[in-house]
């Protein structure tokens, strides 16, 4: 009989099956059609590949706990290694999602500056993420490897709070900072371009927030309240220890909003790329041989 758990590891399968579908479809016109090869595009697909590899880890890892569950838990080694692999993908997934907000960044407040638009800094912003995304959970497999040689369980106590720090807080610090620093820009230059009118009775009125300026912050609340809502459940459990003996279907329920978060921010992408979202639709209609 399936279990509250098995139920719950199911419908976390099913998401991140998804979430490997919408990152292939998005993935496979940026790398095959030349025009798209420019920086946002290239670095919207280097989102998706982590997509891939995130959720491929994730499928294999609910498959493995859900089905092999009794073997998995005696293969301590292995655990150690799932242990830092899921710190990994993890860091790698958000920091590649919150490198294309500094990349915004970068291009709002210098629009002049023609290297941030080469494919040079594609591949070094990218390359930098990928950096971190490798060394910040090490920490994580040496603190765990280093309990497996002493022959303790893998219960490390500054494990969930410094898994916490780098998966959670860092890319949320970071969005904040770069999207704050977008939507102050933006106002800024609307404010230039826009008059100053002059009241009746000879003072000037404040200008109140264009459409534009209250779109764009309305989006970056959006994008915020997904992420913060999608990935706080599990790891603020996990730094306050609440993990530990927690019954498995309730562990895999707060996993779950993290895998439908992404893939919410990954249709909000797909969405606002209006380039290859118009793409997209022209070949589904020629596909169904709509005019």
């Amino acid at each position: 009989m399936i279990d509250a758990a098995h139920i719950v590891e199911i419908t976390a399968i099913v998401v991140e099956s998804i979430n490997l579908i919408l990152a292939a479809i998005y993935l496979l016109p940026i790398i095959f059609n030349p025009r798209f090869h420019n920086v946002n595009n290239l670095l919207t697909a280097n989102l998706c590949l982590l997509t891939l590899i995130t959720a491929t880890y994730w499928i294999i890892d609910y498959i493995l706990h859900g089905f092999f569950a009794a073997s998995f838990r005696n293969t301590v080694l292995l655990r150690v290694f799932f242990q830092y692999w899921e710190t990994l993908v993890n860091c790698l997934a958000l920091y590649g999602f919150v490198t294309i907000s500094v990349n915004r960044c970068f291009a709002v407040v210098y629009p002049q500056k023609r290297f941030f638009k080469k494919l040079s800094w594609c591949f070094i912003s990218a390359g930098i993420q990928w950096m971190l995304g490798f060394i910040l959970p090490i920490p994580v497999f040496v603190g765990t490897y280093m309990v497996y040689l002493q022959g303790n369980p893998l219960l490390v106590p500054w494990l969930g709070p410094y898994i916490f720090f780098v998966v959670l807080v860092i890319p949320a610090v970071v969005f904040v900072i770069s999207n704050g620093i977008i939507y102050f820009t933006v106002r800024a230059s609307s404010r230039r371009v826009h008059t100053i009118t002059e009241n009746s009775s000879g003072n000037f009125s404040i200008e109140r927030l264009s459409s534009r300026d209250i779109r764009l912050l309305k989006h970056m609340v959006f994008v915020f309240i997904i992420y913060l809502t999608g990935w706080s459940p599990i790891y603020i459990a996990a730094a306050a220890g609440l993990t530990r003996g927690m019954p498995d279907w309730l562990y895999y329920l707060l996993e779950l909003p993290a895998g439908v978060s992404f893939m919410i921010l990954l249709l909000d992408l797909l969405w606002y790329n209006h380039e290859v979202r118009q793409y997209l639709k022209e070949k589904v209609f020629e596909w169904l041989h709509i005019q």
